[in-house]
């Protein structure tokens, strides 16, 4: 089964916002075992949206709009979408009430504009908006299921839990014939595309129907596994043979599969394995504590966190000696030592992790030179108790600020257990 999605506005193809409802629409319907085809938007012109719909219809077996369901005289999608399929648009009542009661609370009256964004074509199925005020509606355009849906990103996703998904998966198993898919995300770090291209060459060649790809989402690399079969079982077994396969190549670089990224795999190792962690951070200025703590319930593991970039910080907060500075400077293997030692003493935390180096653009030296990072990690008293490393990554400063952090991340996976995926 085949789909296209349509996204309708100006505000896309002039570029002044990013169209994440199209992503999202496609990983749902990735769910469903609907190939995406076609991804197309266009304007807020209704010559322009009869002839994406139609062109849409033609080709794809199901299409899904978003967009231009709004109240202002640029939402043209149902007036187009009723003209299409020959219907009048009107008025859905249980839409209409709920505007009532949203107006009512807040005292407005009921204007013919704000009842353009409760319209459907006639006989459309309407698709309630427990977010908004816009209901999604389903026609058929040449025998092609239509859905069109409102803009905005939260009603969509209301929309799509609220019954759509159970319909388009029905119209999926009704349709039948087309191959069940499996798949599965395995998520890198520490090797570029390249190296885990070649670590990975030849492992689905010789089984039927599958496929692999690769997607770099700096700092790590997502490998997908798809097999295809028409027997379900068939496909997540060789799925499963796959997966054997790609863990002993890709080794200690995967650190996961599935949705969890780095932050989300290390709250879960420092919860299982009963252990505090907390920072202190130079030039990552408080981005390692920022992805510890965007996981939610982080309070459980992360105690605190130091941000020290002045010298005379880094003594006074953490108790770096001022020899050590002095002999080897801030950015050096001796000064994270003393960093990460004085945090987990004065922070009283299992795990303390600690980054210093030169992201750039300038402040590199020939020694030094702009991507030098050094970092340590504390597990105990005493030097036999730090592990340390260090980064080299000539990048943008943004590119080098994000890259040490996950490292951290990953020091910190690594000492309290490794990966759990």
């Amino acid at each position: 089964m085949f789909a296209e999605i349509l996204t309708i506005g100006d505000e896309l193809t002039r570029g002044e916002i990013v169209d994440t409802n199209r992503s999202w629409l496609a990983q749902q319907l990735w769910d469903l075992d609907v190939t995406v085809r076609w991804m197309t938007s266009c304007r807020d012109d209704a010559d322009d949206l009869r002839r994406a719909v139609t062109t849409a219809a033609g080709r794809a077996d199901l299409v899904v709009c978003s967009g231009g369901l709004g109240p202002t005289e640029d939402d043209l999608t149902v007036d187009v979408v009723a003209e299409a399929v020959g219907a009048i648009p009107e008025i859905d009542p249980a839409s209409r009430a709920r505007l009532e009661l949203f107006l009512g609370a807040r005292g407005a009256p009921m204007t013919e504009i704000q009842l353009r964004q409760v319209r459907v074509p006639g006989g459309a199925r309407v698709h309630p908006n427990g977010a908004g005020l816009a209901p999604g509606f389903e026609v058929e355009v040449g025998g092609v299921p239509v859905v069109c849906l409102p803009g905005f990103p939260r009603e969509i996703h209301a929309i799509w839990d609220g019954g759509l998904g159970a319909r388009l998966r029905a119209l999926r198993e009704a349709r039948g014939g087309a191959p069940r898919i499996a798949r599965r995300v395995f998520r890198v770090f520490g090797r570029g595309e390249s190296q885990i291209s070649q670590a990975c060459r030849g492992v689905v060649d010789d089984v039927p129907g599958a496929t692999i790809h690769y997607q770099v989402k700096f700092p790590e690399t997502l490998v997908k596994i798809v097999v295809k079969d028409p027997d379900a079982d068939a496909a997540r077994a060789r799925l499963d043979d796959i997966d054997a396969a790609l863990r002993g190549r890709l080794g200690p670089h995967l650190y996961g599969t599935g949705d969890a990224a780095l932050p989300e795999v290390v709250a879960a190792a420092l919860r299982q394995a009963r252990l505090t962690v907390g920072t202190a951070e130079s030039c990552t200025g408080g981005m390692i504590a920022q992805l510890l703590t965007s996981v939610p319930g982080s309070s459980a593991f992360v105690v605190g966190g130091v941000v020290v970039y002045a010298n005379a910080q880094k003594e006074a907060l953490l108790g770096v000696s001022p020899a050590t500075l002095a002999a080897h400077g801030a950015v050096s293997e001796a000064c994270v030592r003393e960093m990460a030692a004085g945090a987990r003493r004065r922070l009283g935390v299992d795990l303390a992790v600690a980054v210093s180096g030169i992201a750039g653009p300038d402040g590199g030296t020939p020694d030094k030179p702009v991507g030098t990072v050094w970092l340590a990690l504390a597990r105990g008293d005493g030097d036999d108790h730090i592990d340390t490393k260090l980064l080299t990554w000539p990048g943008a400063r943004d590119m080098v600020r994000t890259l040490a952090s996950w490292w951290a991340l990953r020091m910190i996976l690594d000492a309290a257990g490794g990966p759990r995926g």
